[in-house]
This record gives C-alpha cells, sequence and structure tokens, in this order.
C-alpha cells in the first residue's frame, strides 16, 4: 500500500471510500514469472480505461512496477498480482460527492492457478451459471461490474468447479468467471462476441491474435454450451490459469479435450520465459 510493504494489521483505509460505500472500485490481476509481469502494459491501459469512465486519475506506472519488485523479492517470483484502486471521500460522503485526489492503489498477491514449468496445461472441470448475463448496454466492457457477486456466489456453491460459462437470456456465452472461455471445432476457434456484455479481457486478446499467426481461424459468434457437448474442445485463457483445458462441462465428460490447449500453452510457456525486463 501506498509503495511499500505493509502488515495485513497495519494495512488502514478510510471506511468513507467508494468501493465500500457505493461498490466503486476497479482491480486488475495480471501474473507475474520471474519476477516480470506478463503483458503489463496492456493491463494498464484496460485500467487507465476504468479511470476515464470513474473519473479518476492512474497512477503513474512506475508504482505499478514498484508493488511488484518488492513482491518478487520476497517471493520466488512467480505469482499474481491483483491491484485495486479504491477512491477516499472527504466527509460527508454522498452519491453526490466526488473527489479530485488520486485513488489509492494498494496490491494483494496470491499463488498462480498453473506451473509454466509444466508441459501441459491445467485441466479442469465447468459449470454454468443460472444468472443471466445483463444486456451489452448496461456496463462498459473494459472492467467488471456487480456481475462477479454472482460469481463468488456461484463458486461458493459448486466448489467443484474450476470455471463456469455465464449466458445471456438466449442461452448464449457471453463470459466466463473469472477467465474468457473459447470454444474450438472443425478448425474454427469461436470467441462470445464482445458486444454481448463479455469482458475485454487481455489474455483473450492475446491467445485470438496467436490463433490466427498459426493459422487458426478465430471467429467471434454466438454459442451454446450444447455446441461444446456435442463436438470441438472448450478451454479458458485469462491471467490466473493461462491457458485452462477443460474435461467436464456440467459433469459430463467433452467428446474432445486438450489438443489446441496443448498447442496453445506452449507458445503461452514461451511467453512467460521470453517476456523481457522491464
Amino acid at each position: 500500500m501506498d509503495g511499500q510493504l505493509i502488515p495485513l494489521s497495519g494495512a488502514k483505509l478510510s471506511p468513507l471510500n467508494t468501493a465500500l460505500l457505493f461498490g466503486e472500485s476497479l482491480f486488475e490481476t495480471l501474473p507475474v514469472y520471474h519476477g516480470t509481469p506478463l503483458f503489463l502494459q496492456e493491463h494498464l491501459a484496460r485500467l487507465e480505461k476504468g479511470c476515464r469512465f470513474l473519473g479518476w486519475r492512474l497512477p503513474a506506472r512506475q508504482v505499478f512496477e514498484k508493488a511488484i519488485r518488492l513482491y518478487a523479492g520476497q517471493t520466488r517470483g512467480h505469482f499474481a498480482i491483483r491491484f485495486s484502486l479504491v477512491q477516499e471521500l472527504d466527509p460527508p460522503a454522498s452519491p453526490r460527492g466526488f473527489s479530485k485526489k488520486r485513488p489509492r492503489l494498494f496490491a494483494a498477491v496470491r499463488p498462480l492457478r498453473h506451473r509454466p514449468e509444466f508441459f501441459t496445461p491445467p485441466v479442469g472441470r465447468a459449470g454454468v451459471s443460472p444468472w443471466v448475463v445483463p444486456g451489452p448496454g448496461s456496463v462498459p466492457g473494459e472492467f467488471k461490474w456487480i456481475f462477479y457477486m454472482m460469481v463468488r456466489h456461484d463458486f461458493r456453491k459448486h466448489p467443484e468447479w474450476d470455471e463456469m460459462l455465464r449466458l445471456n437470456e438466449k442461452g448464449y456465452v457471453v463470459d466466463g468467471g473469472s477467465s474468457a472461455p473459447l470454444w474450438a471445432a472443425d478448425g474454427v476457434v469461436y470467441a462470445p462476441p464482445l458486444r454481448q456484455g463479455g469482458l475485454e479481457s487481455v489474455t483473450r486478446v492475446k491467445i485470438l491474435e496467436l490463433c490466427r499467426r498459426l493459422g487458426i481461424r478465430v471467429l467471434e459468434r454466438p454459442w451454446r454450451p450444447s455446441n461444446v457437448l456435442e463436438r470441438g474442445e472448450l478451454f479458458f485463457a485469462g491471467s490466473g490459469v493461462g491457458i485452462l483445458s477443460v474435461s467436464h462441462l456440467i459433469g459430463k465428460p467433452i467428446k474432445r479435450s486438450g489438443t489446441l490447449a496443448l498447442r496453445l500453452w506452449q507458445h503461452y510457456r514461451q511467453w512467460t520465459i521470453q517476456n523481457t525486463k522491464f
């Protein structure tokens, strides 16, 4: 917090803050390998979009880099770091009260959900959330909204799920729980169109770019969970998982699982090894 490593007992934030009072905050999570963040520029660019929407000033890049170095010095260099921004308000705090101060930045780390040194990607099970995703006009696409509370609700009820599909009112896949879902079938990778209301995932963009470079056709086209159970393979792309290959969907085995995910994982591992120092 504020450029220093602080014990949890000493980390203090005013109770008059936008996250506590109004649910107004921003966060960005990215993986760090060998002490070096992956796609830092892209993650900060998305965080800046959120700041513009809220009328906040994004802290300088050097502040984020310092936080990464502080944690890298305390760990073996492999971790996921979550940057959180929240605005403290002067009393009296009200929905019409705003501050021109820079938001407070605090960062916390957790272990990665994947091991970049492993030859194969992580494999897990996925479910389908019962909550309908709000329409695309209800929320900006560059940051997570209140639906994150529903994601946590679903994971709490289904600890056996490693990820989930989130659908719109027509039953089409819009997004995942914390990663971006992709369906591969007949030599084509199908990505849920962002215009349906999904999050602008940094890793999703990178993986789709990689598919195109490898000569794999990419289509942003709506699809349903039933399509996955009929043919092809399902995998997720995200900062927390890298590439997650799915073996079961809603308890049913997927007929073909892991072929393309394995190929993409090998390239993802190269990114973690060759990423330049900042």
